[in-house]
Parts: C-alpha cells; structure tokens; sequence
C-alpha cells in the first residue's frame, strides 16, 4: 500500500498524473488499484493534505493489513484543533465510503484485546514445535476470526523453507525476511491467512496439519475444538 498527496502542478495537471508517475516506477510493482480523494472546491492546502496523508498512513499501519510502502513517515501538519476536527470527520466518511466499497486497508484484522489474560470466548491459538530444518524450537500466537487465521506479532518463524513449501508462502516468507517483517527470526507485523495449515506452514515453514498444530490455551487441538462445535 503507499499513500500519497497530490497538487495541482504548472501545467494544470494534478492527481491523475501523479497516478501516472506511479505506474512508471518502483511501486507499479505491487498496487492493482486507486483510491482518490478529493474536495469540490480545492478548500484545502497543503497542511490540511499532510494532515490527512499522516493520518491514512498511521491508520493503515495500525490495521496490519499490507505493507506500507511510503519511503518518508508524512508530516502531520500544524493545523488548529478546530480545523483538527473538521479533518477528523473527513477521515471517518472516507473510512466508511472505503470499506463500502469492500476496500479493507483501514480495517484491523484483530480486535486489540491482551492475549495473555485468561478469556473463555478467547480465539486465540498457540503453536509449539521444534524443527528439524533450523533445530529451533519454535513458538507462535495466532487469533481466528471471521476472516480467517491472524498471525500474530512476535511469533517466532522458523526462517528456513523446506522443498516442499507452497511457492506462495515461499515468495511471502522472502518478502518479509527483506522489509525486515520477519527480523532475527521475529514476525514483527501480523499476517491473516484462509487456513489453520497455510498459517502454521508460514510460521514452520513447510507443509503441515495446522488443525492438530495449533491448540488453545488448555491444550485441546483446533481439530478437537471444530469436532466440539460439530457434536
């Protein structure tokens, strides 16, 4: 994801050659689609835009979703509590016509709960499991929700592939041990996946039954818990 500004440029051209720019250079690589905000009537200036530009940026950061590849952390800008406000609710329209429009950039996979206190509701999953591959005993935090399975934050990876990964999770794992989103064998930002098993493989990296990997704070398997709700 990268979030950016755009200004009316000498030549009359604004946000759509600014689109343009991107579709030439590094970050073609990876976006599909464009979201554009604008005003009616240019009301705002360029410390209104660095405002709104920090604050998408904060808050896409915060949902954990994608990456956000912005190169410099945007300026927040000095703007007055009055014109604070007025921003604010331009933010939460735009979160809400974005999401509309089935985007969930803004949208954070996990409720923030604490995942150490002790919740009989709690969807939270644990891993434990020593591999072959790296002889590293390795341990992982996951919560399920409506989405999927949410790795979570300081779960340890184990860094090795084995042959046999999904080439997917293969470029996945690369992709983050380079942006350092799995550093010195840490996850550092969560990762939603559609599957118990791709979510474990991601975590040991290797094909694996992530139905009898991850068990709940008592032990019992995800497998034993699905067969609980079924009975």
């Amino acid at each position: 994801t990268y979030i950016g500004q755009a200004t009316n440029r000498k030549n009359g051209e604004g946000v759509l050659l600014r689109v343009q720019e991107h579709t030439r250079d590094n970050h073609a690589d990876y976006f599909n689609d464009v979201i554009i905000l604008t005003t009616q009537n240019n009301s705002f200036g360029p410390t209104e835009i660095s405002y709104l530009e920090n604050k998408f940026t904060q808050l896409a950061k915060d949902a954990g979703r994608f990456i956000v590849k912005n190169g410099n952390e945007p300026n927040s800008g000095n703007v007055t509590e009055e014109k604070q406000s007025e921003l604010d609710e331009v933010v939460e329209n735009t979160l809400m016509i974005v999401g509309t429009l089935g985007y969930r950039v803004f949208v954070p996979m996990t409720k923030k709960t604490d995942q150490n206190v002790s919740d009989e509701n709690s969807t939270y999953l644990y891993l434990k499991r020593k591999t072959k591959k790296s002889n590293r005993m390795i341990e992982a935090i996951c919560e399920q929700t409506s989405e999927g399975f949410v790795v979570l934050e300081g779960s340890q990876v184990d860094e090795v592939d084995s042959p046999a990964i999904p080439a997917s999770l293969k470029e996945l794992r690369k992709e983050l041990i380079k942006s350092n989103v799995i550093k010195d064998g840490v996850l550092q930002e969560k990762q939603l996946f559609s599957s118990p098993s791709y979510a474990a493989a991601f975590v040991l990296g290797m094909n694996t039954n992530g139905r009898t990997d991850w068990k709940n704070k008592d032990g019992k398997t995800l497998k034993e818990l699905e067969e609980l709700i079924e009975c």
